[in-house]
């Protein structure tokens, strides 16, 4: 993709973040968002978008808080967490954020998330804490690492804490699912990371 100036990249970022918020609440209303498979119409305006942040990023690398406004920032990162089926993007983002941390840019949050949701579609643990899932209980964080230390981790990335963190995104009474729910929900999500390219 060939961008005319960073300007209207920036505003093309912005506005497919936009978008991706529009169709997820429409979806969401319709009761088409959750389900056993990746809504066919939010997949595709996900891979749409990830293609536009790989054009960004390879042209310009990351929208820095300092140099870029905050929600060319936010646009973008909304969209790198949002391309599940796009590996390398996420990847890419990841290793850009990685260095806006190192270079003293108020990431955290940003890349704590990314982190967690890399490892986790790799099959690893995640370190922070930061990604839920449903099960017969309620949402838990997925293959957390030594979980007695997660608050430790977190306070030297300046993080609030665990509990907190959970509150903020994890509705209470949300993310329970009987066991046959759980049994599709956990077989089509290593079906999806596979045919993606996450795992083999």
């Amino acid at each position: 993709m060939i961008f005319s100036s960073v300007e209207k990249a920036c505003q093309l970022l912005v506005d497919a973040a936009a978008q991706d918020d529009v169709v997820r609440t429409r979806l969401e209303q319709e009761g088409k968002l959750f389900g056993n498979q990746y809504n066919a119409e939010m997949r595709s305006l996900h891979e749409k978008n990830a293609d536009l942040l790989d054009s960004f990023l390879a042209h310009y690398g990351w929208p820095s808080i300092s140099k870029y406004d905050f929600k060319v920032h936010k646009a973008a990162w909304l969209i790198a967490i949002h391309a599940i089926s796009k590996p390398h993007v996420m990847r890419r983002a990841l290793q850009n954020l990685e260095q806006e941390l190192k270079h003293g840019q108020p990431v955290q949050n940003e890349y704590a998330k990314l982190f967690d949701r890399v490892a986790l579609y790799e099959g690893k643990q995640q370190y922070y804490g930061t990604q839920f899932y449903p099960s017969t209980t309620g949402f838990y964080a997925r293959n957390l690492m030594d979980p007695e230390n997660v608050d430790n981790r977190r306070a030297l990335l300046g993080l609030p804490s665990f509990a907190d963190g959970k509150k903020e995104c994890c509705p209470e009474s949300g993310g329970v699912m009987d066991a046959a729910e759980l049994e599709v929900f956990e077989k089509n999500l290593l079906a999806f990371l596979k045919e993606v390219g996450w795992q083999k």
